[in-house]
């Protein structure tokens, strides 16, 4: 029986809301809410736009989708084949998990950048199990899941009334190899799945369901799937929401860890919220530990700065936002979020806010601001969103001010797709095609001379890598996007 679904998400839409996700704003005013029309685990998807007819003829158009586990929505991919309608776009999705739940939402590529609508939700029925054929045996589409660097569990629905002996298996390979493994599974009708392992990092495999029987192979259609590429950040499944690739995953065996995730109260202001900052507080040195957040044109605005220094209310601990002698610095800056007043007096939570010195640190020209408008040139203008986490580091706690352990360090670690990329988000991008970087810089007071210019970033150590920031801070950057590059930089990648 087909169903149809046509309904916003409710608490699973934050797990994915952002303005620059995908290089995206919502556009809802310029689309309705998709509809999928469910058959087992075929599902038909179409979305109305308000474009006028012809504007999505030459334009990149589709709908991007993820499943719901425990609540959680995982990476999101395109579908292939998204063709546009009149003024709507419609796709066809096959080979889904059974009795899953999915989000989905429809995107259109425009000059001005990357808009999507509202997300949906739908979930899949039972397997579409193929009808006996008494002469042969039948086969349903396979699909593969839980695809790692090195794993992936494969399934596909088989139909076959005939008792003599016959053998299934599925069979694979490197696309680019001409030998096919086997790992055989049991007969009878039924969804018949197999766990490969050791699979090679970064490697597209094609696979199908076969059968020999009366001297012949039978097999399903071919399908393929990629492995995550080797010295990525691979998904841990420990960071809060798994669509938001700037996330860090929280220490649960850390007790003296409070974390908030905090989306815009008022923008947009219809539709999904797009999502400020995320942050981790230490209740003993009572300062910030990360705040990580998406950086986009969109946030950017007009309204004046608030000033608006408080508590924040989902930390549950004592937290400091007055220091003798340092200025209140902000992890990501008031001029990022300028877009309502609402959104700008939320990055004025103490969360957000760690003691920094001022001569020539955190001042007009000092190494910090450097620091930090070398990042805005990174993303400042373009389309795609770029991803920021800012973090303290402690090589001493030997220093206490007013309650709070001051910093030794600040650092910033960043990612964005190249442009080579095109229109993908940085969760379904190759390694080739993402670009990371980390800068970091000693808390101290600076003379005017002492100042490293971004030109001399990479020649006096300010860059590192990502991985050298894991290592020392014994965090992990990015683990939402399987492939980012932490081994190392290229400042040709970025604008100097």
């Amino acid at each position: 029986m087909k169903k149809i679904f046509a309904f916003l998400l409710l608490g699973l839409t934050v797990a994915f809301a952002s303005c620059g996700d995908e290089k995206t704003e919502t556009g809802t005013d310029w689309f309705l809410t998709p509809v999928a029309e469910v058959n087992g685990t075929t599902v038909g998807l179409s979305c109305q736009t308000r474009f006028g007819e012809g504007v999505l003829e030459n334009t990149s158009v589709g709908f991007s989708y993820a499943a719901v586990v425990d609540n959680k929505i995982g990476a999101f991919a395109d579908v292939a084949g998204s063709a546009v309608d009149g003024t709507g776009v419609a796709a066809t999705l096959t080979g889904l998990q059974p009795e899953t739940s999915y989000v989905v939402f429809a995107y259109a590529g425009l000059s001005t950048g990357r808009v999507q609508s509202a997300g949906a939700v739908f979930k899949t029925g039972q397997d579409d199990m193929p009808d006996p054929d008494p002469e042969r045996p039948a086969f349903g589409t396979p699909a593969a899941s839980g695809v790692t660097k090195t794993e992936a569990t494969l399934s596909c629905t088989f139909n076959f009334e005939d008792t003599a002996d016959y053998d299934v298996y599925f069979r694979y390979k490197p696309a680019s190899s001409g030998s096919y493994d086997r790992v055989n599974v049991p007969t009878g009708t039924g969804t018949k799945t197999a766990a490969l392992t050791g699979l090679t990092p970064g490697t597209t495999y094609e696979f199908a369901l076969c059968a020999d029987w009366d001297g012949q192979t039978y097999t399903s259609a071919a399908a393929t799937f990629t492995t995550s590429s080797d010295g990525g950040g691979g998904n841990t499944g420990s960071a809060k929401y798994s669509g938001w690739p700037e996330l860090v995953p929280e220490d649960k065996s850390n007790s003296d860890y409070h974390y908030a995730y905090h989306l815009c109260p008022d923008y947009p202001a219809t539709g999904t919220k797009a999502r400020n900052f995320s942050t981790c507080y230490s209740e003993s040195y009572r300062c910030p530990v990360w705040v990580a957040a998406p950086l986009h044109d969109c946030y950017t605005g007009d309204v004046n700065r608030t000033d608006a220094y408080r508590n924040d209310p989902d930390i549950n601990c004592t937290q400091a936002g007055h220091w003798s002698g340092y200025t209140r610095g902000h992890m990501l800056g008031s001029n990022e979020r300028r877009v309502t007043k609402n959104v700008n007096r939320d990055v004025f939570y103490y969360s957000n806010i760690g003691p920094q010195l001022q001569t020539y640190f955190n001042t007009g020209g000092g190494q910090w601001n450097t620091a930090e408008d070398w990042v805005d040139k990174q993303w400042r203008g373009l389309a795609d969103t770029c991803y920021q986490v800012v973090g303290t580091y402690w090589e001493n706690t030997s220093k206490v001010v007013d309650g709070t352990t001051i910093p030794t360090h600040y650092y910033i670690v960043l990612l964005k797709a190249k442009k080579s990329a095109g229109n993908k988000w940085v969760v379904n991008c190759s390694q080739g095609e993402l670009q990371s970087i980390a800068i970091m810089v000693r808390h101290k007071t600076y003379a005017k001379n002492e100042v490293v210019k971004a030109v001399d970033f990479q020649s006096k150590g300010v860059f590192k890598t990502v991985a050298e920031i894991e290592r020392l801070t014994g965090h992990t950057f990015f683990p939402n996007v399987p492939n980012v590059p932490k081994d190392t930089y290229n400042p040709g990648d970025w604008n100097f």
